[in-house]
């Protein structure tokens, strides 16, 4: 892992070897046990691996060269459908043994929790789940020998139409993964001692 740290950055230029799907399916294996709140897991990755597709995610993500350049893009979505009877937190809850009283305990609680809640106050909540998984994605595909970027600038509209998955599910990253003949550049950040503080 330290290594991993130490050596990831973002890639902005991929050449046009093609990762293998195998690869690209042991990424996303591994990013789906990342840890979300109360396990609830909003998310949903779509991959992007065609070139015409490719091409236009790129003009979305504002002509950056990095997303129309990579062998495949994948749009991070949170997911607002978390309403507490809503068959997504049914599915989630029952995944666990639980008598149909601590069931009904669990989908209360959620249902507390989140009802009040806006469709953009849980968008946020999902949003930050995502970014959790976003994060372990690129150390995963490094750990594998390919490169990422993580893209935030986009047009919302145009990506939320090329998604095209309905009000409840809105793209909040794409992470573009290849290969590259780029030679690493050294890390800059700031020290320890200018970040941490104890208590």
């Amino acid at each position: 892992m330290k290594k991993i740290m130490q050596e990831r950055y973002s890639c902005r230029e991929f050449n046009s070897k093609k990762i293998d799907n195998s690869v690209i399916e042991e990424i996303l294996d591994l990013t789906r046990l990342s840890p979300s709140s109360c396990g609830l897991e909003p998310w949903k990755f779509m991959v992007v691996s065609k070139e015409n597709d490719l091409k236009e995610l790129g003009q979305i993500c504002n002509d950056q060269a990095q997303v129309s350049g990579c062998s495949h893009a994948i749009i991070v979505i949170a997911r607002n459908d978390l309403k507490g009877g809503c068959d997504f937190i049914k599915a989630q809850v029952d995944r666990k043994p639980r008598t149909p009283e601590r069931l009904q305990k669990a989908l209360d609680h959620f249902a507390a929790r989140f009802d009040p809640q806006t469709n953009e106050e849980l968008m946020h909540y999902a949003s930050l789940q995502c970014y959790i998984a976003s994060a372990n994605m690129v150390n995963i595909a490094q750990s594998l020998g390919v490169k990422s970027c993580i893209v935030a600038g986009f047009d919302p509209q145009k990506l939320d139409k090329f998604v095209s998955l309905g009000e409840h599910f809105k793209p909040v990253l794409i992470i573009a993964l290849g290969y590259s003949d780029e030679i690493a550049p050294s890390k800059t950040r700031q020290s320890l001692d200018k970040i941490v503080i104890y208590k």
